[in-house]
């Protein structure tokens, strides 16, 4: 169901430019950062380049295989889920309703139907798969589980930043096994860390930097995002539910498994590390990894063998979780439907104007009304978008003089002035500034080579553009792009 529903979900805004730079090959992927530059600092995420470059050499930028990809790495961690929960001692129940629960959770919607959310997958496939093969060289010491621990561990550096917590999460491993002093844990320590320091290394060669800026220290910001984020694992429409099955779990564990502390501390510790690195910075795609400790946790409280009515609550949790993630993919398709839409409907005024062309009211993302969340569309791709779809080279400079976020049927008033146009909108929406206005609040000014925006509120600014003879005015309305000048 999820191959189908993901396969009719077209490309979204950052997945023009990420699928644009990984088509340039083998050699682009491993000498530049996530973001094409080198030398420069940003991220560095070769191996997820490189899995895109595989899927357009298959397919060129036919958007289907990619989210078949994506929805095939995601199955593949739900396995890997039900693997780690094995090896923490739960029952085989237990570990099968980990995997499941990990496979519906909604708050994994942007990271399986989002081509660029494959970064969070295949982080977590490999992070998982170093945990495991760690657990099991502890127990039989073999050298191919060694060589796959070191495999699986430089894999998820090279997938995603979030992974350099990945000693951290084997020490809390160590920790619960009370193995310290033997051989086998000290010599897997030195291989991951030795495969670390592999990764900080070459990423300085490529980047100039061993790590993407400094982390933001703030012990308020740190511990309001881990609360946030906990909360979040569960959190589905109904925005208070993961709060409150983090407070019935709590409850269920202290009236029946207490004796389970020592499985509770493994957990904690685990999701603890892997969320450390995206505190002061959350979003909904950093909680993926994260999110399968918290699923190994859920499930081993909910399915007590003495408890059946538990596990029918459990049931229907997961009845209620696989609904609200079907619903999000067809919210996902049918932003790819606007997304679609509008580049058909703005391609011949790009493939006419010779100089620039302004857009105004840029759709940037789509809330739609019962949605769990926002759905991408040109927050910054629309260049990469017009230039990837044209069947003819562009001669057009586009330029972006505003974004709207819109959720409803958006509708927008424009009145010419003198000097531009004052654009207010009436129904569905409001606007949003990249950029320099970002996280300012109105009134305030902007301005730009192209010209000056005044923004009087959210829905109401003056636009006044520096038009040139050959340059061209659009603006998004209606649902459509609409000429404003000549």
């Amino acid at each position: 169901m999820l191959i189908w529903m993901a396969s009719g979900i077209s490309l979204l805004d950052d997945d023009w430019g990420h699928l644009l730079l990984a088509s340039k090959g083998v050699g682009f992927a491993l000498t530049t950062g996530w973001e094409g530059l080198v030398g420069q600092g940003g991220y560095y995420r070769p191996v997820v380049v490189l899995s895109f470059y595989l899927d357009y050499l298959i397919a060129g930028y036919e958007p289907a295989i990619y989210h078949i990809h994506n929805i095939l790495i995601h199955a593949g961690c739900a396995c890997l889920v039900f693997l780690l929960a094995r090896c923490s001692g739960m029952e085989r129940a237990v570990a099968w309703g980990s995997a499941l629960l990990f496979f519906v959770l909604p708050i994994h919607t942007d990271s399986v139907f989002w081509i660029v959310g494959r970064t969070d997958l295949l982080c977590a496939l490999f992070y998982l798969g170093a945990l495991i093969s760690f657990s099991a060289y502890l127990q039989r010491g073999s050298w191919s589980v060694l060589f796959a621990l070191a495999a699986c561990s430089a894999l998820a550096f090279f997938s995603k930043e979030m992974a350099v917590s990945l000693p951290a999460a084997l020490a809390v491993w160590i920790a619960h096994r009370k193995a310290w002093k033997t051989a086998r844990a000290r010599r897997g320590m030195a291989v991951v860390c030795g495969a670390l320091l592999v990764y900080f290394g070459v990423r300085w060669l490529v980047l100039g930097s061993v790590l993407g800026g400094t982390p933001r220290v703030s012990v308020v910001d740190w511990t309001r995002d881990g609360a946030k984020a906990i909360a979040k694992f569960g959190m589905g429409d109904i925005w208070w539910l993961g709060i409150a099955l983090l407070i019935a779990s709590a409850g269920i564990f202290i009236c029946k498994r207490r004796d389970a502390m020592n499985l509770v501390l493994l957990l904690g510790g685990l999701l603890g590390a892997s969320l450390a690195p995206a505190l002061g910075h959350l979003h909904n795609w950093y909680l993926y990894l994260p999110s399968a400790f918290f699923c190994v946790g859920i499930a081993a409280v909910w399915l007590d063998k003495s408890r059946p009515i538990l596990r029918v609550l459990f049931g229907v949790l997961i009845l209620y979780y696989g609904t609200v993630l079907g619903r999000e993919g067809m919210f996902w398709r049918e932003a790819s439907k606007m997304s679609e839409h509008a580049l058909a409907n703005l391609m011949p005024y790009a493939q006419k104007t010779t100089g620039k062309l302004f857009v105004c009211n840029v759709p940037a993302a789509w809330t739609p009304k019962g949605g769990f969340s926002g759905k991408p569309l040109f927050a910054y791709a629309l260049k990469n978008a017009l230039a990837m779809r044209s069947s003819q080279p562009l001669h057009a400079e586009i330029e972006m003089v505003n974004h709207v976020w819109l959720t409803g049927d958006f509708h927008c008033r424009v009145h010419r002035t003198n000097t531009g146009f004052d654009l207010a909108i009436e129904k569905g929406g409001f606007f949003s500034f990249h950029g320099k206005g970002q996280g300012q609040t109105p009134p305030f000014a902007i301005d730009q080579s192209r010209g000056a925006l005044t923004v009087h509120a959210l829905d109401s600014l003056s636009v006044a553009l520096n038009v040139q003879p050959g340059d061209g005015v659009v603006i998004y309305n209606k649902g459509k792009f609409e000429k404003l000048w000549p």
